[in-house]
């Protein structure tokens, strides 16, 4: 990866839809970074943006390169892998939205080209750089079951992938942090409501230290719910993503009492931050240093390898399913 850079950075935002947006933003408002340019194939879009954050409005990506050290890529998933792979070969440095492509074999020839021109790679997922999970990963020690629930009302965004590409992947990034071991087995269900591609989704991972994660992923809910629940040896955590709130119940081995007086209960309001914020300073310093970004190509690449494996398990339990109805 290269050495330290000048500041200000070069940057620009490719894909400026709702989230490609708030990249700008952070970019316009950080002064490690010099907002050159803000990119959209909707050149209407790409004027509005630059006339609210700077920069100069660009309706065709592929006349940044020589005038930026850094992109957002905000586009839609299926041209993550085209856009990104651009870039990268030009020499700039990439951060783009989760998931990182939309085929595994698309992420291992992004990371294997960020390594050969010395780039860094860095994919979106947020929820690394929430202040509620922070807090909670610096309870983990050894966790045995992790529940994991993301449900919201359908949006009308995000609908050319599943769910378990649109919102169950933070959860399977976040997860596959805490446990840090392969995955051994997996079992998944999932059904189309709205869309012809999956709108609820529930898995099951054995991991191979043990561990065993429940992950539920729905964008047809009637409320909104982002809550983490993990069981460890003598502890139990939530964490509510939503309510930016731990809460630990802890068996006490010397109380007196048996039954609930026997368990303490230490909840912690956490400190709201800018997730986005976060993600976006992280990327401009190791672009900075060349230090390795926490959701480097690799890490995004498992998380996607995880999802592919949820996805093919749904669509193989369906067609066993289809195929004794029909019979």
């Amino acid at each position: 990866m290269t050495g330290i850079m000048q500041l200000p950075i070069r940057t620009a935002v490719v894909g400026l839809g709702y989230f490609g947006r708030f990249h700008a933003r952070h970019y316009a408002g950080n002064e490690k970074a010099n907002l050159v340019a803000v990119c959209d194939a909707d050149s209407a879009r790409a004027e509005e943006i630059a006339a609210e954050f700077g920069g100069a409005p660009v309706s065709d990506y592929r006349q940044l390169p020589g005038q930026v050290d850094a992109v957002s890529i905000a586009v839609p998933t299926s041209k993550h892998y085209e856009v990104a792979r651009f870039f990268i070969e030009n020499g700039v440095h990439v951060l783009v939205e989760k998931p990182i492509t939309e085929s595994v074999s698309d992420a291992d020839t992004l990371v294997k080209l960020a390594e050969k021109h010395g780039v860094v790679l860095q994919v979106g997922h947020i929820e690394r750089f929430s202040a509620a999970f922070k807090a909670l990963a610096e309870k983990v020690s050894r966790p045995l079951f992790i529940e994991s629930r993301r449900i919201s009302p359908w949006k009308p965004r995000a609908t050319d992938v599943d769910v378990v590409l649109d919102l169950m992947i933070h959860d399977i990034d976040l997860v596959l942090g805490l446990v840090d071991s392969p995955v051994e087995t997996l079992q998944a269900l999932g059904a189309p409501v709205l869309n012809s591609s999956e709108d609820i989704a529930n898995a099951r991972i054995t991991f191979e230290n043990g561990t065993v994660a429940d992950i539920t992923a729905s964008r047809i809910a009637g409320h909104t719910e982002r809550k983490l629940r993990m069981f460890q040896l003598d502890n139990y955590l939530i964490c509510d993503f939503a309510d930016h709130q731990v809460t630990r119940f802890t068996r006490n081995p010397e109380a007196a009492a048996d039954g609930p007086n026997a368990i303490s209960v230490e909840s912690w309001d956490i400190a709201r931050e800018d997730s986005l914020g976060n993600e976006i300073a992280e990327f401009l310093e190791c672009v900075e240093t060349g230090r390795r970004p926490t959701v480097d190509g690799r890490v995004g690449r498992e998380a996607l390898n995880v999802a592919t494996m949820i996805t093919d398990s749904i669509r193989s339990h369906r067609a066993r399913v289809e195929a004794k109805l029909a019979g």
